[in-house]
């Protein structure tokens, strides 16, 4: 078997059904490796600029609300995801932010936290990504500097 010792693994999550499978496989491989864990959840921050733009339009209105829920729903479920950690020893950092979640992935969170790999969802929680490979985990694979392990959902 290949050896590998990563010290800082992040995951993406975003309540899809392949995020939480990512979770479960980030949690085992920081168990195996000893590292730590940042669980991260992006608010795609192009969709909160299109419903304002639309509203600018005259085609709805802006709920100053909505972002703070979806805030607050990105905390909860990075806050289960952080227990699950816990309770398998393993030293976890939750993000919750606003951008583009290729880049923030990608690129921010590696960084700022030196990451030296990533684990995500081969598909997102919209329906186009849960079609094909989503373009967030494509981004990743071909974008990040450091290894990146694709979590596929079950077969059908």
């Amino acid at each position: 078997m290949l050896e590998f010792n990563y010290t800082n693994i992040l995951v993406g999550v975003d309540g899809s059904k392949t995020a939480a499978k990512a979770v479960n496989k980030a949690i085992t491989i920081a168990e195996h490796n000893g590292a730590k864990l940042t669980i991260a959840a992006v608010i795609n921050d192009r969709d909160i600029i299109g419903v304002s733009k639309s509203a600018l339009l005259g085609f709805g209105s802006i709920n100053p609300g909505a972002v703070d829920e979806l805030k607050e729903r990105y905390t909860r479920l990075v806050a289960k995801y952080a227990g699950r950690a816990k309770e398998h020893g393993i030293d976890v950092k939750t993000v919750v932010t606003s951008g583009d979640p290729k880049t923030v992935l990608a690129r921010d969170i590696v960084a700022d936290e030196k990451i030296d790999a990533i684990v995500i969802g081969a598909t997102g929680a919209n329906f186009v990504g849960r079609v094909t490979m989503g373009s967030t985990a494509a981004f990743v694979i071909a974008q990040a500097p450091c290894d990146v392990f694709v979590v596929h959902r079950d077969p059908k």
